[in-house]
């Protein structure tokens, strides 16, 4: 399902963006550094993670590959 898919989404989103905060801050920078990076690297390993596992049935999986096409798109 694609509620599903954005839930995936938004767990990888936040913590995205909370290690591009922390990264920033550890380097010295005011700012998120590759927060939406990260967010999407998070995003690519939890779907092939997920898959190999069997934890996405047909419909979620078609959810998350949706919010991946439309990612980058939609943030940027």
């Amino acid at each position: 399902m694609v509620i599903l898919g954005t839930a995936l989404l938004s767990v990888c989103f936040l913590l995205g963006v909370t290690l591009g905060d922390i990264l920033g801050k550890l380097i010295g920078v005011k700012a998120n550094v590759g927060g939406v990076g990260i967010a999407m690297l998070l995003l690519i390993f939890a779907r092939l993670y997920l898959g190999r596992k069997g934890l996405l049935s047909p419909p979620t999986l078609n959810g998350v590959h949706y919010w991946g096409a439309m990612y980058i798109p939609v943030v940027v």
